[in-house]
């Protein structure tokens, strides 16, 4: 069952079956290098297995992203309340998908779910400053907010955030433009 579809993608929640491409993207060092350590096959079985459980959880969701030709997984995305109390997005494709735009439209479809199917108002996301790729995906869908060190990995950091008011103005305006 797909929680959301985009143009090209579906969006459903992970499962065992998708162990072989999920190692595939946690253990590629370019896909990674901006999250966390890369991992092998036992610790991406390990981070899977968390994130399906997580399912039981009102306050974490990491999802399967799939093209809907194929119903392959692609990448992951989700939303989760942080340490901070925020709701907080995320999301991650393997590297073969990269350059095709559907980074942009996964995390586009994202946003609209958490503010169309859920009592979200406010969603953030923070990025590394390295991480070109995620900032150019974020500055098309939310507002830039400031910067800041990271205490852990001392990496400097971007803030961004969207409220569910202001997206909504924005697909008004949208659906009102001269086509």
């Amino acid at each position: 069952m797909d929680l959301f579809k985009t143009e090209r993608l579906a969006v459903r929640y992970l499962k065992e079956s998708d162990l072989e491409l999920f190692y595939d993207m946690q253990s590629n060092f370019k896909v990674m290098q901006f999250i966390k350590p890369k991992m092998n096959l036992e610790e991406s079985q390990k981070e899977l297995n968390r994130f399906i459980a997580y399912y039981y959880k009102n306050n974490f969701n990491i999802w399967a992203v799939t093209k809907q030709e194929t119903n392959l997984l692609i990448g992951i995305c989700g939303v989760y309340e942080n340490a901070k109390k925020e709701f907080e997005i995320a999301y991650r494709l393997r590297e073969q998908f990269w350059g095709k735009g559907y980074g942009r439209e996964m995390a586009r479809g994202l946003i609209q779910y958490c503010f169309e199917e859920t009592n979200i108002e406010l969603l953030k996301a923070y990025v590394r400053t390295a991480n070109v790729g995620s900032i150019q995906i974020l500055k098309q869908e939310m507002a830039y907010k400031y910067s800041f060190v990271e205490t852990k990995t001392q990496q400097e950091e971007q803030v961004y955030e969207l409220r569910k008011q202001d997206w909504s103005r924005l697909l008004v305006k949208k659906k009102n433009a001269p086509k």
